[in-house]
């Protein structure tokens, strides 16, 4: 008889809840949203998402949505709609889930493009915008440095914003409200304790990726950091990125896609994740009535082009891409450069066909493509300055280029990577000088040493007349079918 309640006793051990020990904990995630959250014939709109998630949370108690900053500045928005039309769109989103009884499950971090406007209103978000780094001048948080989330089975989950430092014009309206920003370090040694304990800590950082990797260094490992929702560089990590024993994730820009990771936590500790990312699109359904709209409101605008294949590459800044191919084709072909580059950074929409089916492209499309304002410029720069640009973008790709191809070994030493380069089909000479259009942002002093990897005033830059939204519909009425190669035109070659 003892025999078999000690086995009794054994099985129940074994399949108690205890010894179940592990939690699912889900987070669907994005970044770098920009206004993109109405529907169109080609892409999904907030309210596709808010059905996504309500489905989510239905079936997962411990499931959550996040996003890392930059709700603002996308669309071609009339003035008055600017800044707050993104905000009334976002704030019916939490509302809707928040009638489902799922609106603590929502949080979002500030991003730079919060900044657009002036200084957001710490009540201007509904649920509280998180950003643990701005404080007033005496010190106190001036937003909601973190959430603390209780989910029904017991959890603890801590979400704790961060806003990137060195960024000028958010540096300028925060001091106007005598408001300060601390470095990353200080707000997390100072909140994620006042969190308390926790079955997961998040951080939800708006900054560069390389930024972020060289933060996790300054991370004490005993304030029990697990993972890091990123946003600003626009990037689809497939793959967290690891750093310093941190995943990172990001999930691209515009509403485009989306990541779900799951996460098993036990005893406070992840012991296992997965991370999938998912392509938003809009249903049959959406896509028919939105044509129909489209076409309804193109009577309006005059018709620029006809786009026979997608143009990419707002998620692929850190590689050539057809849209940036296009880019800078307009640019050298307005101003008859040698040469000519844009930042992926400036490129700010795709063009994506739905299942393959040509589209009409109008004038508005390209304002939203670079809505910036910026003038094309151009500057001679020498042979050995070209080469120096190719360089630094072998290392870290930033620009996109036209009327230039080179091949980089990158196991070669620093200063010998460009193994072949060559403009208008001859070797490019280091005593040469070349004309090189580019953006009129990136070409100021403050601006080309991290854009360029030239000493600021060592290019004598002169403005145009022409703005890079109205050259790029330019140059596609001139093309009057836009038919890029996917993934661009390998102008750039890469040995590793």
């Amino acid at each position: 008889m003892k025999r078999a309640l000690s086995f009794f006793l054994l099985l129940f051990l074994l399949f108690s809840p205890d010894s179940w020990a592990a939690d699912k904990v889900s987070i669907v995630y994005q970044n770098d949203l920009h206004g993109w959250l109405f529907p169109a014939s080609n892409r999904a709109g907030i309210s596709d998402t808010a059905d996504m998630l309500a489905n989510l949370f239905r079936n997962e108690p411990n499931s959550f949505y996040a996003v890392s900053g930059d709700l603002f500045k996308g669309p071609d928005l009339p003035e008055y709609m600017k800044g707050s039309g993104e905000l009334a769109m976002w704030n019916r989103f939490r509302e809707q889930l928040e009638i489902q009884g799922y609106g603590d499950r929502i949080v979002i971090s500030a991003g730079n493009h919060e900044f657009d406007y002036d200084v957001p209103d710490p009540n201007a978000f509904h649920g509280g915008l998180l950003c643990a780094n701005v404080l007033t001048a005496d010190g106190k948080p001036y937003y909601l440095p973190y959430r603390v989330i209780k989910t029904s089975g017991g959890l603890r989950i801590g979400f704790l914003g961060l806003l990137l430092t060195g960024n000028r014009h958010v540096q300028d309206v925060v001091e106007k409200k005598s408001l300060q920003i601390i470095p990353m370090p200080a707000a997390i040694k100072r909140f994620v304790p006042e969190m308390g304990p926790l079955d997961l800590t998040v951080l939800m950082i708006h900054d560069y990726l390389g930024n972020i990797e060289r933060l996790t260094e300054q991370i004490p490992s005993d304030l029990g950091i697990d993972i890091i929702l990123s946003g600003h560089d626009h990037y689809i990590l497939e793959k967290a990125l690891q750093a310093n024993g941190l995943p990172v994730f990001q999930a691209g820009a515009m509403n485009e896609y989306y990541g779900k990771v799951d996460l098993l936590i036990e005893k406070g500790a992840v012991v296992s994740s997965h991370n999938r990312i998912g392509q938003l699109n809009p249903s049959p359904l959406d896509h028919a009535t939105m044509k129909v709209k489209e076409a309804t409101d193109a009577r309006k605008k005059d018709k620029v082009a006809i786009l026979k294949r997608s143009l990419t590459g707002v998620c692929l800044r850190n590689r050539e891409s057809n849209l940036g191919d296009f880019a800078t084709d307009a640019f050298r072909w307005a101003t008859g450069a040698d040469v000519a580059m844009t930042n992926g950074g400036s490129l700010r929409v795709d063009f994506r066909l739905y299942n393959n089916e040509p589209m009409e492209l109008r004038e508005g499309d390209f304002k939203n493509l670079m809505p910036f304002g910026d003038h094309v410029v151009i500057g001679k720069v020498t042979g050995a300055q070209l080469l120096q640009i190719l360089e630094f973008n072998a290392v870290e790709f930033v620009n996109q280029t036209s009327g230039v191809t080179c091949k980089a070994d990158l196991n070669r030493p620093k200063g010998s990577r460009i193994i072949a380069a060559e403009v208008g089909g001859k070797a490019v000479s280091p005593g040469r000088i070349y004309t090189l259009a580019h953006n009129s942002y990136c070409a100021r002093p403050e601006n080309m040493e991290r854009y360029l990897h030239l000493a600021p005033g060592s290019v004598s830059w002169e403005k145009t007349k022409h703005i890079a939204h109205e050259v790029l519909a330019d140059y596609a009425r001139h093309l009057k079918v836009i038919d890029y190669a996917d993934g661009g035109a390998v102008r750039m070659q890469f040995l590793r």
